[in-house]
């Protein structure tokens, strides 16, 4: 599969009032950061909410971002379903569109690393497509670094995205990077350092909403600006601490925020799926301060 590097956003999911995909909006949202200068999309990670969309819903999503982005940015697409059987169809039922590999989280927390191995296996023999491997221990199993180099070099693994705050365990995920296997990490807090540590690119849903100042961090720090790039990791996160943290404590995901970012630039609507909430007036007030003191948004 192609090569990812750089800003890789977490492509969020626009919804309707009545809670369906918003195939319009979701255009939109491709289109905007198509014209930035980022190095794939991440569909359906946990920053899409892709637990609480439906099989039918998660369908739309693919058609429409393959549609509106039309072979032109490398996209990795979610498979991660809590039923094999439901992940197996969904992989059947997309592999003749035109994105370049699945992502797969194995959402259930206490499958053990044999377990997890047999899954990838399973997975990788079946899919049409390059497999990614993806751990987050916010979300499953932690995956530790032996594993991933033992399940480096299976047929069809095309790489894994690594996400956890840990740089002993990073560093090592990173160095397992070649031209065989991609590493992606996904903190954005700690993006610089591991831009250090030699990766190649990193996710982050909070790319959605301040793709030019991440992309910037990451702009300078290719350019051998060092001093500039740490500069504005420093003022990224000082940005992200002034921002309300209630909507994050009850929906764990910083989604709400982004999209209520975006519908400022009316690019989607603020709505959130099922369990997750959307901003009270309150935090909007507070998040359109803090926009107005950082002079962050276009």
């Amino acid at each position: 599969m192609r090569k990812i590097e750089g800003v890789v956003p977490v492509l969020l999911t626009p919804l309707t009032e009545g809670g369906e995909i918003d195939q319009q909006a979701l255009g939109r949202l491709v289109e905007y950061l198509s014209s930035k200068n980022i190095g794939g999309f991440w569909v359906l990670g946990t920053g899409a909410e892709d637990m609480n969309l439906t099989y039918q819903q998660r369908l739309t999503v693919v058609r429409t971002v393959v549609d509106a982005n039309a072979g032109k940015t490398p996209l990795v697409v979610g498979a991660g379903f809590f039923a094999m059987q439901d992940t197996i169809n969904f992989m059947d039922d997309t592999a003749h569109l035109d994105f370049d590999a699945y992502h797969y989280m194995p959402y259930h927390p206490l499958l053990s690393l044999d377990r997890i191995e047999w899954l990838y296996k399973k997975l990788a023999d079946h899919a049409k497509k390059p497999l990614w491997m993806y751990t987050s221990a916010n979300w499953c199993r932690f995956i530790p670094p032996d594993f991933i180099e033992q399940m480096k070099g299976y047929p069809n693994i095309a790489g894994i995205k690594f996400s956890t705050s840990n740089a002993v365990h990073t560093e090592k995920v990173i160095g397992l990077a070649d031209d065989s296997f991609q590493v992606l990490t996904a903190v954005v807090k700690t993006f610089f350092a591991s831009l250090c540590l030699g990766v190649k690119g990193g996710t982050t849903v909070e790319a959605c909403p301040f793709a030019e100042p991440i992309i910037d961090l990451y702009e300078k720090f290719k350019s051998g600006d060092r001093d500039g790039a740490l500069k504005q990791q420093r003022k990224l996160n000082r940005l992200f601490e002034q921002m309300p943290q209630a909507p994050g404590n009850d929906n764990f995901l910083r989604v709400a925020e982004g999209k209520y970012i975006l519908s400022k630039k009316g690019i989607c609507d603020e709505y959130m799926s099922g369990y997750y909430r959307e901003l009270m007036l309150d935090e909007k007030k507070d998040i359109d301060r803090v926009l107005e003191e950082n002079e962050w948004i276009d």
